[in-house]
């Protein structure tokens, strides 16, 4: 069971991922949030071996690089998988997902797949089976986890509600360029895709009926009589989690640096004894500031040296084991000759940095 956190302070709302050491990871309120967003756009340009950009209207281009490149000028529609970010448009999909709490709606693919963090047990291919005698020729859907909690008819409604959005969607006839969908409600897609069936949902006693519309319907909601941004510590814990230099509880550092290449991180003794102890420390907290921060990318991190191959699979499996229940997709090679390990992470969203930017304007 996990908790998550709703609270509201003079810089604006949050909904908080919460850990046994403290928050894991955290979305502020935007006026604007195009994850996910579909539009009707225009092909601006096609550029051999790297896509198409799209005309999404409003000054907004985003790169399309799946699928048959289409000539310039075409119409079609386009979905953001992930969102602009430091200075980059988004990138875009033409294969549209429509996310539920129990399902992941795909009604031009008809694959039907199942969250890895389904138990497999039968539950995963009892819900296959029902997605597949719900759904209609030529439809797909992603069973998710908390579909496990729910029963047959939960998830008929909402694929129901999904197939009439996507039908809404589908029928808009907008000259190109034109947003057709975006997700309402930020902080509600956040605690929707999070928050695990019969979570905690700890929420600002004046949030209270705010909490009740956009909490998960099996989640449980519990008021705070102290502002949880302040019971939370929150400032500070986004404040640390800003700053390039992050020290180690036994001794040394990490420093955590972003690059429009990539993020490289750099392990630092500091003098410490110890470099098994030090880099299995350090594998962990990586772990939590790549996750608290939304770093994703390429990611770079050089390890103080290891003369012993299995001291070096221990510090990747505390590594990979650092990332356990993170929602985005990864992959991680083992130690390079010149003791770096490299991995990428699926961005899901802007980075704290960038969001906390925003909220202190």
């Amino acid at each position: 069971m996990n908790r998550a956190l709703l609270t509201e302070a003079s810089w604006g709302r949050a909904a908080v991922l919460l850990a046994a050491d403290g928050p894991s990871e955290i979305r502020l309120e935007r006026p604007v949030d195009e994850m996910g967003a579909l539009w009707r756009g225009r092909v601006l340009r096609v550029e051999p071996g790297l896509g198409a950009f799209v005309d999404l209207g409003e000054d907004r281009t985003g790169l399309l690089a799946s699928g048959k490149p289409p000539h310039e000028g075409a119409a079609l529609l386009v979905q953001a998988t992930r969102p602009a970010t430091g200075g980059k448009g988004p990138a875009l999909g033409a294969a549209p997902r429509l996310p539920g709490r129990y399902l992941v709606y795909t009604p031009l693919r008809p694959d039907i797949s199942a969250s890895r963090r389904l138990p497999d047990d039968g539950t995963r291919t009892r819900l296959q089976g029902l997605a597949r005698r719900l759904l209609q020729p030529g439809e797909g859907a992603v069973v998710r986890a908390a579909a496990a909690a729910a029963g047959d008819a939960a998830i008929a409604r909402e694929l129901e509600a999904l197939r009439s959005r996507w039908q809404r969607i589908d029928a808009a006839r907008d000259e190109a360029p034109a947003l057709l969908w975006r997700e309402s409600d930020p902080l509600a897609a956040f605690l929707r895709d999070r928050l695990e069936p019969g979570g905690i949902l700890m929420a600002d006693r004046p949030l209270r009926p705010y909490a009740k519309r956009i909490a998960p319907p099996d989640a449980r909601i519990e008021m705070l009589d102290e502002p949880g941004w302040r019971a939370f510590g929150l400032e500070d814990a986004i404040e640390r989690a800003l700053e390039p230099l992050v020290p180690l509880d036994g001794g040394g550092s990490i420093s955590l640096e972003e690059t429009r290449a990539g993020v490289v991180i750099d392990v630092d003794g500091g003098g410490r004894k110890g470099a098994l102890a030090l880099n299995l420390e350090a594998a962990g907290t990586i772990a939590r500031e790549v996750r608290l921060r939304g770093l994703g990318g390429l990611i770079l991190i050089d390890f103080v040296d290891l003369d012993r191959a299995a001291e070096r699979r221990r510090v990747e499996r505390r590594l990979a084991d650092g990332f356990a229940g993170d929602p985005a997709a990864r992959r991680q090679l083992p130690f390079s000759p010149l003791g770096v390990i490299e991995m990428t992470r699926q961005r899901l969203g802007v980075p704290l940095a960038e969001q906390w930017a925003l909220r202190r304007r």
